[in-house]
């Protein structure tokens, strides 16, 4: 994984940017890119940071430090760190409070022009931030630009033309986007029964694609052997065949969304568990790729037209990738992060069960040790059109039946066991495979990393991330030994971060203990001799143990937009290993109202990210 560091100072400034209500419902990926724009500034106390009635030259992210900010005199606030300031008066053209260091301060500057540049190459952003526009001339003017997106290929074979149509019409079923497809040629721009604008123009140049988004209120322009002329803002969609041992080739000026494409009728199995491979992680050129399991020998021979999405004889499997790829597009993927927590684990199962049944997609699961594994349940049985719900209702019923209780017991000898019971419900099936991105994580105690497992056996992962110290056996896989996620990332949601996640959603099920008063004798010797009793001294053990585990889980549990937290339970750790108790978990989880309200929470954030609100006046359907 990156530097610790790193990651901790990003997941603060992300945390804080969703804190401004324009940028509430901005998709991470977006917003990783806004971080990018930003530069580093430093006030001395009583510095004028920005000033009322003035010109808004950009908005301030207060990192440390306190800001007095007043209007027409009057103090409205101190800005404490961690806070954002000015996004709605960047969007609306001039700053409406004055704004001065109450100390020396620290914080981040993000420049007018290179915000407005993003918003204008961000179909997502300048949804977000469009509807906000106070003032018409800047509304007029996004409505000149539409993200424009290039398609290109190193699979061979690959029907391209025919799967930019199709995932054209997926963007305008299933979102309401308005997409332009344009290839070369000489036609005037017409509307689809599929609800996708098509046209031809023998070259696109920066005025011509002003020009049509003006005119039609097009959020995406969708290039199918049609080349831009200009400086095209947006990016590259590659196909690369699976799996991706190396950064694809970048296009010059653009972003890459590599697509790599898993051929399900022969999937890569070949490699040994392990992390994601070396990357440039300075270059962030290239954005997080999206896992495309699909046959193409049918779409090559499917006549693609203007008809509907619904009359075109797709797959089950088609469709899911499809959608799939649409949501990886157009900045929409959502990620779960599973704790560990033994049978409690099953809590995550009610969970996946709810989400499927609302109609909320899923595109990530990170799991640490029970996590994993229901994540593993989950996405391995999840294939060519299957839901995943099978996988979950098999792993209930070996739990009831005592199998995975067996299982835990032999890996107090060999953790061999652990991958034995998932890959007699899963096989041989890969990491690399699965169209849901499915990343167990693992404690390497020989680099003292957290590590996201992205390729070798399903099983394996499982194995690996299970495999609790000092109470089952470790996992070899030289020169790494592996042991439970749990106690580097109890929530791994910064692995959803850095695969591509938008929407995260965290779950930290495994129950705090608190331990019960009990007779404190009065006098000095008696509490001394309390002290030294060795069973008093164990149940202390487990209860501070529990509780570090969990509340590690709430602190990186912040970088999620809805994140649920159990509630503290009697003897945690006990049941945690029953696991004969999985129905009574569920019962639990479908009666927690706490829970019920952070699902209806993500319910609410999905529908908003997914039907984003148009600068385009009239320019959306109902999706």
């Amino acid at each position: 994984m990156a530097n610790s560091t790193h990651l901790d100072d990003q997941r603060r400034r992300l945390y804080a940017l969703k804190r401004a209500p324009a940028l509430r419902h901005t998709s991470n990926t977006v917003l990783l890119q806004l971080l990018e724009k930003a530069r580093e500034v430093r006030w001395a106390k009583d510095a004028v940071v920005c000033e009322e009635a003035r010109d808004a030259e950009g908005f301030f992210l207060l990192l440390d430090g306190e800001l007095d900010v007043r209007r027409s005199g009057e103090h409205l606030l101190t800005l404490r760190p961690v806070t954002p300031l000015g996004v709605e008066a960047l969007v609306g053209g001039t700053s409406t409070v004055t704004a001065r260091a109450a100390a020396a301060s620290h914080g981040l500057f993000f420049p007018r022009d290179a915000v407005w540049e993003l918003v204008r190459s961000r179909a997502g952003l300048r949804q977000d931030l469009g509807a906000r526009v106070a003032d018409k001339p800047r509304h007029e003017a996004l409505r000149e630009y539409a993200e424009v997106v290039a398609f290109e290929s190193d699979v061979r074979d690959a029907p391209l033309s025919t799967l930019i149509a199709l995932v054209a019409k997926v963007l305008a079923r299933d979102f309401g986007d308005r997409v332009l497809l344009l290839r070369k040629g000489n036609a005037e721009v017409s509307q689809g029964a599929d609800g996708v604008l098509h046209a031809s123009v023998p070259e696109l140049s920066t005025g011509t694609l002003q020009r049509l988004s003006r005119e039609h209120g097009v959020d995406y322009v969708f290039l199918d052997g049609c080349r831009f002329t200009g400086r095209a803002p947006g990016k590259t969609v590659r196909l690369v065949p699976g799996p991706l041992h190396t950064r694809p080739p970048l296009t010059p000026g653009l972003r890459v969304l590599p697509t790599v494409v898993i051929d399900p009728e022969r999937p890569s199995r070949d490699s040994e568990v392990g992390g994601p491979l070396s990357r440039d992680g300075a270059d962030t050129r290239v954005l997080p790729a999206c896992w495309l399991r699909l046959g193409l020998g049918h779409l090559s021979s499917l006549p693609v037209d203007e008809r509907p999405l619904e009359d075109v004889e797709l797959t089950d499997a088609e469709l899911d990738a499809l959608s799939r790829w649409a949501r990886a597009i157009s900045h929409r993927r959502v990620g779960l992060a599973l704790s560990g927590g033994g049978v409690w684990g099953f809590y995550h199962v009610y969970i996946l069960r709810w989400l499927v049944g609302n109609g909320i997609p899923i595109d990530f699961i990170s799991g640490a040790s029970m996590g994993s594994l229901v994540g593993a349940y989950f996405c391995g049985s999840a294939l060519d059109g299957r839901g995943g719900l099978a996988g979950l209702l098999r792993l209930e019923e070996r739990a009831v039946n005592r199998e995975l209780s067996l299982a835990a017991t032999g890996a107090m000898v060999t953790s061999y066991t652990l991958e034995r019971f998932v890959r007699q419900d899963l096989g041989d099936t890969s990491l690399e495979e699965l169209p849901i991105r499915f990343l167990p994580v693992a404690t390497d105690l020989t680099s003292g990393q957290c590590v996201a497992l992205e390729r070798g056996p399903v099983a394996m992962g499982v194995r690996a991330s299970g495999s609790a110290p000092g109470v089952f056996a470790p996992t070899l896989v030289p020169p790494a030994r592996y042991v439970d996620g749990a106690f580097t990332s109890m929530v791994p949601a910064n692995v959803l971060l850095s695969a591509g996640a938008d929407l995260i959603f965290s779950s930290n099920i495994f129950p705090f203990g608190v331990r019960e008063s009990t007779f404190m004798p009065r006098s000095g010797v008696g509490r001394f001799l309390a002290g030294l009793n060795p069973v008093s001294r164990a149940l202390d053990l487990m209860a501070s143990g529990v509780l570090l585990l969990h509340r590690s889980g709430d602190a990186e549990a912040l970088l999620a937009d809805v994140s649920y937290d159990i509630a503290s339970a009697e003897l945690p750790l006990l049941t945690a290993m029953d696991f004969t108790r999985a129905r009574d978990i569920l019962d639990r989880a479908a009666a927690d109202g706490a829970l019920t309200e952070k699902l209806e929470e993500l319910k609410a954030l999905w529908h908003r990210v997914k039907t984003r609100a148009s600068p385009h006046p009239g320019g959306r359907r109902a999706a």
